[in-house]
């Protein structure tokens, strides 16, 4: 059966370098939405409270709920305001309009605009958030900004910091509360490679802690997760026959061949026989992948479908992110 294989030792390698970085383990959010980047949110959740990280960030309230038991502080990231909100989490405001619809006693993190203009509380518009949150009860804990092109060499990145710091003095000015009180974060995985020193934020970090570093891994980040595939039949294909739908691949001379069980209904993108896509084992796929299986070149009875994603990426002109957060929950992970 198909399995997801978790690398321990390049987690813990993982943690031990960011945490480093950014000054100690309480300095440090990891980011586990999306079932923690598609490596399982349960497992990599545990062993990041085992490694002493006691602050999570999350999607919503049900991945919140179930990472609850790991982490002294989880932030939601994108709630939709209902009114109901739990004392157990803390909420990002997206928008202003979100402070009249928070539960009152409300734990909340103001989301910063300050250039990716995706979401969140513009600067100018930070005093009256600070005083609706006053009068309705809601309790300030801090802010937080996304940085839209910390992985690209530009200067908006520098921009954004110094509107960030702008927005934190408001903050502290208006919300009532000292520093002391208050949690700012900005630097996400591409950001913390960019910062020499942080003194009074802390970092929130998502693909890194996985093993892709966006820059030159001067952080010396290793790779978490591998996929493997199980074989389900193999056959000798001979010279002029083709393999699975519309026959897209035919051999040219006598060749082994396997199926293994894995396709784009286990969140695979689909491979349509174009172009030569290998297996991290080294064997090419072969001819159209199906919703279950694909076939390939006979590497024996498993082989190692994926290790690096950015090889999967780069075939299918798309980013790592989106390889690795397709892969189905269905899966088996463990770690090894």
């Amino acid at each position: 059966m198909s399995e997801i294989l978790l690398n321990r030792a390049a987690y813990i390698n993982n943690l031990s370098k960011i945490c480093a970085k950014a000054g100690g383990k309480e300095r440090v959010i990891l980011v586990l939405k999306d079932n923690a980047y598609g490596h399982g949110v349960d497992l990599i959740a545990c062993e990041a409270a085992k490694f002493g990280v006691e602050f999570a960030a999350v999607k919503n309230e049900t991945e919140a709920r179930q990472i609850e038991k790991y982490f002294k502080q989880i932030l939601i990231l994108s709630h939709l305001p209902t009114g109901k909100e739990s004392e157990k989490f803390i909420y990002a405001v997206n928008d202003i309009s979100n402070l009249n619809i928070l539960k009152h006693g409300t734990r909340v993190h103001f989301a910063i605009d300050t250039l990716m203009h995706r979401n969140g509380i513009a600067i100018d518009e930070i005093e009256f958030a600070c005083k609706t949150a006053c009068q309705r009860g809601l309790r300030v804990c801090g802010a937080y900004t996304h940085f839209r092109s910390a992985d690209e060499v530009s200067s908006d990145y520098f921009v954004q910091r110094e509107n960030f710091k702008t927005a934190k003095e408001l903050i502290m000015k208006f919300s009532g509360e000292s520093k002391e009180n208050l949690t700012f974060h900005s630097h996400n995985s591409a950001g913390l490679e960019r910062f020499s020193k942080l003194d009074d934020e802390l970092v929130r970090v998502g693909i890194a802690q996985y093993g892709y570093a966006q820059f030159d891994d001067s952080l010396k980040l290793e790779r978490v997760l591998s996929l493997y595939a199980d074989r389900i039949s193999s056959r000798v294909l001979k010279a002029g026959q083709g393999v699975g739908y519309g026959g897209k691949f035919c051999a040219k001379e006598d060749m082994q061949i396997a199926t293994y069980d894995l396709g784009y209904g286990d969140g695979l993108l689909r491979y349509d026989g174009v172009g030569e896509l290998n297996l991290a084992s080294g064997e090419r796929i072969l001819g159209k992948m199906s919703m279950d299986n694909f076939s390939a070149q006979n590497g024996g009875e498993r082989v190692c479908v994926i290790k690096d994603a950015r090889i999967w990426a780069k075939f299918f002109d798309t980013i790592e992110y989106e390889i690795l957060v397709k892969l189905s929950p269905n899966i088996n992970r463990r770690f090894v």
